[in-house]
């Protein structure tokens, strides 16, 4: 093709994003037509920054994605992306090209694994984009995305640490509305994430119908459709059938108002409860405590017992049994080293020698 009666290739080429000839030169001649056809018939002019935002909300709450995901884009987007266009005067969505969209990012002062999740967000964004036919190619494959360091390994609670939480509930003072029964909503809160894996807003919001007769409670439906189930020691399942409650239906949601707030309100007093704990380190430095880990520690205690990954995974409710992997794969390589030592064991001494 000469590029000298094609001066807009030649200042703007285009990539055709295959390793394919064929599919190269199919795509060349559908970009020829769309230019020599341009003058013959109307075309829409691309939508402004503001309605491919709104239009972009609007398409995620018509899906039903979660609140917290929906809440996500209108900060990040309506928010901080059209506050900044707005600022520097960038109107249509032709004119998010690479490099404003560098200069905008280059302001983000947040964490590896926050910038990584906003910059996939941003992507959502011009890939819907560009589905409607508002933008031929996407401007932020052009920008690498952050990097996320390698996660240290999962934490959890020993069972002589499990042991110093549950002591420190009688030391544990609460001023709230339910300051009578509040210590005996938190033990059965942390018992029930330690033996159920729930995490904490699953097990806040866990109904009452979900604990069965046998005393094994109900978890979630796996991939296959199937119900999961996991049982609870009778002493656990005893505390729960008896805690008050201000909803029949829950065992520790009032059943009003955003279940997040219950969770940040039990968040709260799990973070002063570890304070009283007061766990250390095997260096003597204070242990950095979570909710979540109650969850991990559930996880680790089934695998250095012997249960296969792939249904500790079923039971943690994993899409895929790498995320499983990638967080307690060096649990399960103690279980074999634990193995490895128990077989060792069992050699006759003839055997040992060299």
């Amino acid at each position: 093709m000469d590029l000298r009666h094609r001066p807009w290739q030649a200042a703007n080429p285009l990539s055709a994003h295959t390793r394919s000839w064929e599919q190269a030169e199919r795509r060349a001649r559908y970009i020829e037509i769309e230019i020599e056809d341009r003058p013959f018939r109307s075309v829409p002019p691309p939508p402004t920054i503001r309605r491919a935002i709104t239009a972009f909300i609007a398409d995620q709450r018509a899906r039903h994605l979660q609140t917290s995901t929906i809440a996500k884009a209108e900060r990040s987007l309506e928010r901080q992306l059209l506050s900044w266009c707005g600022e520097h005067r960038l109107e249509n969505l032709e004119d998010l090209s690479s490099s404003p969209l560098l200069e905008f990012r280059n302001q983000w002062l947040l964490a590896p694994s926050t910038a990584r999740r906003k910059h996939e967000g941003l992507q959502s964004f011009f890939l819907f984009c560009m589905n409607h036919g508002w933008l031929l190619r996407n401007p932020l494959l052009q920008l690498k995305r952050p990097q996320v360091p390698k996660p240290r390994p999962t934490d959890h609670f020993t069972r002589e640490e499990f042991n110093q939480i549950l002591a420190a509930i009688s030391n544990y003072r609460y001023c709230g509305t339910d300051c009578q029964v509040r210590p005996q909503r938190l033990l059965a809160l942390i018992l029930l994430m330690r033996w159920s894996g729930l995490a904490i807003i699953d097990a806040v919001t866990l109904k009452r119908a979900c604990l069965n007769e046998n005393d094994a409670v109900f978890l979630r439906r796996a991939k296959t459709g199937n119900p999961v189930y996991v049982p609870l020691p009778p002493k656990v399942a005893q505390l729960l059938r008896e805690l008050p409650s201000e909803n029949p239906l829950y065992f520790f949601w009032s059943g009003h108002g955003d279940p997040r707030s219950a969770v940040h309100g039990y968040t709260r007093s799990l973070r002063k409860l570890f304070r009283i704990a007061d766990l250390k380190q095997p260096d003597g430095s204070p242990k950095r405590c979570r909710s979540h880990m109650f969850r991990d520690t559930f996880a680790v205690e089934a695998l250095l017992a012997g249960v296969q990954i792939h249904d500790v995974s079923v039971l943690l409710g994993h899409t895929h049994v790498a995320n499983t992997e990638r967080h307690y794969l060096p649990w399960v390589l103690a279980r074999q080293e634990h193995l490895a030592v128990a077989v060792r064991e069992t050699w006759f001494p003839a055997l040992c020698s060299k």
